[in-house]
């Protein structure tokens, strides 16, 4: 906000700054400085020797919206609209404009929008007034009226990009897709580097169910600008819908920039999402290699949650440890180490490190209600439960999940059913759309009675997100209600898709009804053999951080003239010579290799990805189709999943560019004995 102000102001200061005092001077350097306290000191010196300077009191309209004072903003804005003079005609429609953007923090909408009507009658072609009314009238979904806004940004200005990007949100607000996707063309066409085409264009994919196209596309927008957190977070949810095509691209830019931390951050997410603990381990583990000792702390705690995830709770919670050593302030991280302690069985542990996270920050429900569970489930103390259960409704009165424990405690373990009866209630009030994980209302469903409503809620959780917590909690469910077989069904669900959670599983009541059945207990036996293997094997057969070694391969080539060469490799075991091209940029063969490949199973319809350009060494531009070669052997090394252009020319030659061997390590070219030597760091 104040950023967009202060580009206001600097357009106009010079109508008022020629002939200013020191005060208002002193005010304006201060205001630049970020020293807000001390600008509102000096214009209140200002205002009280110049009762009447209308920039004044704007500055200190700026500074009390900027902290929430709405009042005193109004109070000033008003003051220097009073002060301002007809002549001041720019000045005046930004003090419209910005007592419009303080009725709208307090929802006095009709205000704001005479507000900013009478700032664009004054100025009629500043594009911003149009754009911010734009946004006002789409956060309030009058999507007519926003893009009537829109609209006239780009009647004015046929190339204004917030324009375009406002107008395709729009449209995919309103779920017209044809409309929103023709626009975020002609706006990523306008501007391939500006991020807000390929954002809402990733956006109206995701919600066409077009994963892959979503993926390139936030992929794209993170590449424009790595600074974005945001986009860095869209990318890894995104990934989960194709989990191999995000790596591949991650992968591509780890092996062109091996020292670029935050490509190994983002692969350690990904690596989450596909349940690859150990592999995520050693990407944070290599993150804390390069990164500034200073965020240490948070990638400890990444990496600590990914050892508990894995089942390595003493691990975890020497992670945890540590960061809580680099800042013992954090309370979150005593939350979360209690929790390990929990899954580790050290019960009175976790009460320990929940009461200390709770001294620091005592009005967290999450600290009160996890300690609460501890107390209730684990040790039995069912009063120390209900206290912590109380205090955390009484901070948060929207977390259905402590209604649930409470209304348990009282239904099966304090003998009052009514009042149980009311938190079950109360969390059909809460819990009314189906969530990725927190899901509760089919357990109140149950404990109301109501046997089928549950069921069909629970398998309304399983069909959008069929993950193991899901099962494991339908698991619990069917077993509460006997339903012996579907509960042991979905528990095997559980465990094949990842659940390991073994500590918990053995002491949770709602799987009594099972627990003592051969079923159950062979089938737990099998998965803890499965899971403790599987971790032997990850942990002592594949260290979290290898020894840096490197390969070296040298290759012959034949000199074709000007720089290019003839080398043989394999591509997915089909031998092949490739024109060595320095100013290539990437992999092409001609259609010929390409239908032979087709035909004889060297490729199949999996590895054909659509269309792209083609650059060669003299800068011919050609349209081929991209596709993906699984496997590429070039003396030895193997690059998997590489892209290349199959160029729809049956002449053209086989090309090897620099920059896609460049991928396997140091290149080192000698003309004299034509041979290409690779250094590969392992």
């Amino acid at each position: 906000m104040k950023k967009s102000i202060l580009i206001i102001i600097s357009i106009f200061a010079t109508v008022f700054c020629t002939a200013q005092s020191y005060n208002f001077e002193q005010g304006v350097k201060a205001f630049k400085e970020d020293n807000l306290e001390q600008a509102l000191d000096f214009f209140g010196r200002e205002l009280n020797d110049n009762p009447k300077n209308p920039v004044a009191y704007f500055y200190c309209a700026v500074i009390y919206k900027y902290n929430e004072n709405y009042a005193a903003a109004l109070s000033n804005i008003n003051n220097s609209i009073k002060n301002f003079t007809k002549k001041d005609k720019e000045w005046l429609a930004s003090a419209y404009k910005l007592r419009a953007d303080i009725n709208v923090e307090i929802e006095n909408f009709d205000k704001a929008f005479e507000d900013y009507a009478l700032a664009i009658k004054m100025t009629p072609n500043d594009l911003d007034f149009y754009i911010d009314r734009a946004q006002v009238y789409f956060d309030l979904k009058k999507y007519e009226k926003s893009e009537s806004d829109y609209r006239q940004v780009l009647k004015i200005d046929e190339s204004n990009l917030l324009g375009w990007a406002g107008l395709g949100r729009n449209y995919l607000s309103q779920k017209k897709y044809n409309e929103a996707e023709q626009t975020l063309n002609k706006l990523i066409k306008l501007d391939p580097e500006y991020t807000g085409g390929y954002y809402y264009r990733s956006l109206l994919y995701i919600e066409q169910k077009k994963y892959d196209e979503a993926i390139n596309d936030i992929f794209q927008c993170f590449l424009i600008d790595e600074t974005d957190r945001q986009v860095r977070s869209l990318f890894v949810s995104f990934a989960k819908k194709n989990p191999s095509l995000a790596l591949s691209k991650v992968n591509a830019k780890i092996a062109a920039n091996p020292q670029n931390d935050s490509w190994y951050f983002i692969r350690a997410q990904i690596q989450e999402t596909k349940s690859n603990f150990i592999s995520a381990i050693e990407d944070y583990s290599k993150v804390m290699e390069l990164t500034d000792v200073r965020f240490k702390s948070s990638i400890l705690e990444y990496r600590a949650d990914c050892y508990k995830n894995a089942g390595v709770y003493s691990k975890s919670i020497a992670d945890y440890t540590e960061s809580i050593s680099l800042d013992s302030t954090n309370a979150y991280m005593y939350g979360y180490r209690a929790d390990a302690k929990r899954l580790m069985g050290d019960y009175q542990g976790a009460i320990n490190d929940f009461t200390l996270a709770i001294n620091i920050e005592p009005r967290e429900d999450w600290f009160y209600y996890r300690r609460g569970w501890v107390k209730d489930e684990f040790l039995k103390d069912y009063k120390g439960g209900l206290d912590d259960y109380n205090e955390a409704i009484s901070i948060n009165k929207d977390y259905a999940y402590t209604y649930l424990n409470r209304g348990r405690l009282y239904f099966e373990k304090l003998n009052s059913p009514e009042k149980g009866k009311l938190d079950f209630e109360r969390i059909l009030l809460l819990d009314s759309i189906v969530k990725s994980e927190g899901n509760c209302k089919h357990f109140a469903l149950f404990h109301l009675g109501r046997k089928n409503d549950a069921i069909q809620w629970a398998n309304k959780i399983i069909e959008q997100y069929p993950t193991e917590g899901n099962y494991y909690d339908l698991a619990c469910l069917f077993s509460l209600m006997n339903e012996q077989k579907d509960a042991i069904e979905n528990l095997t669900l559980a465990f094949q898709n990842g659940y390991r959670d073994f500590t918990h599983l053995s002491k949770d009541d709602d799987l009594d009804n099972i627990r003592n059945t051969p079923e159950f207990k062979n089938l737990v036996l099998e998965w803890q053999e499965v899971f403790e293997n599987s971790l032997k094997v990850e942990l002592n057969e594949r260290p979290l951080m290898t020894e840096k070694k490197s390969e070296t391969v040298t290759i012959p080539m034949a000199p074709k003239g000007s720089g290019i060469y003839e080398v043989s490799c394999k591509v997915n075991d089909l031998r092949l010579n490739f024109i060595f091209d320095t100013g290539a940029s990437e992999i092409s063969i001609s259609q010929t290799e390409a239908l032979f490949m087709l035909k004889n199973g060297y490729l199949n319809s999996n590895d054909i990805m659509g269309k792209q350009s083609y650059m060669d060494a003299n800068g011919n531009i050609s349209i081929g189709t991209k596709i993906r070669l699984r496997q590429v052997d070039f003396g030895g090394l193997i690059l998997e999943n590489i892209t290349a252009s199959v160029v729809h020319n049956d002449k053209a030659p086989l090309l090897f560019g620099q920059s896609a061997l460049g991928k396997y390590g140091k290149i080192i070219i000698d003309n004299q004995k034509n041979t290409i030597t690779i250094i590969k760091e392992n």
